[in-house]
């Protein structure tokens, strides 16, 4: 059951770590190899939008640091590095905070600026705010409280909220197919809380399972 079980979260992990990377190499391949300005996301916006300075520096302030929690994020989640390689795990720790709270503070800035109006941009605020939240908790349950359970499991829910990247770029080009450029705007409404808010749920339920099990494993000692 143990072997099934582990199997069965290697597994889970592998696909998160894929997804991951492929998102973040296109991130990459999109605006660092072709510019923003060559962006689909870019070019839509500019069709309405007059777009100054300060709006590319923040999206680049979120594109990079948003690129580096997806990407080092799932790593955090490996047993055997942490265990083995705690100095790695601290380091890791370190730059995924970093990561995350520029692309929280700069996400905060871009909601305002979001297709699909007040909708959209409640959706992205949420998501920025939760995304904040959560670090600041999982860094307080590791740092002042010393609780590596709790540590874990507000990162898992800030992973979880990390992925929403992952999530609008299924949505999106999922949704233009189905519905067609000329309802961008009615879908994008719904994305903006689509990409993280079932995520959270999640691993919400993930962690209640895990809960369950602990305690089901302590019963029978």
């Amino acid at each position: 059951m143990a072997g099934r079980e582990r199997r069965k979260r290697n597994g889970g992990l592998l696909g998160v770590a894929l997804l991951a990377i492929l998102v973040g190499l296109f991130l990459g391949v999109q605006y660092f190899g072709m510019g923003a300005t060559n962006a689909e996301f870019v070019k839509q916006k500019l069709i309405s939008v007059n777009l100054d300075s300060m709006w590319y520096v923040m999206l680049y302030v979120h594109i990079v640091g948003s690129m580096a929690a997806l990407l080092l994020g799932w790593v955090q989640f490996i047993q055997r590095l942490r265990l083995r390689n705690p100095a790695m795990h601290r380091l890791i720790g370190k730059i995924y905070t970093v990561g995350v709270a520029l692309g929280a503070l700069s996400g905060l800035y871009l909601a305002f600026y979001a297709e699909g109006g007040v909708v959209s941009t409640l959706g992205f605020v949420g998501l920025s705010l939760a995304w904040a939240y959560t670090l600041v908790l999982g860094l307080r349950s590791i740092v002042v409280e010393r609780d590596r359970k709790a540590h874990g499991e507000w990162m898992l829910r800030n992973y979880a909220l990390t992925f929403a990247a992952v999530m609008l770029r299924i949505y999106l080009p999922v949704s233009m197919v189905i519905f067609g450029e000329e309802h961008f705007d009615t879908y994008y409404r719904m994305i903006a809380w689509l990409c993280w808010v079932p995520n959270l749920f999640f691993a919400q339920l993930l962690i209640g399972r895990r809960r369950r099990v602990s305690f089901s494993k302590r019963r029978a000692l």
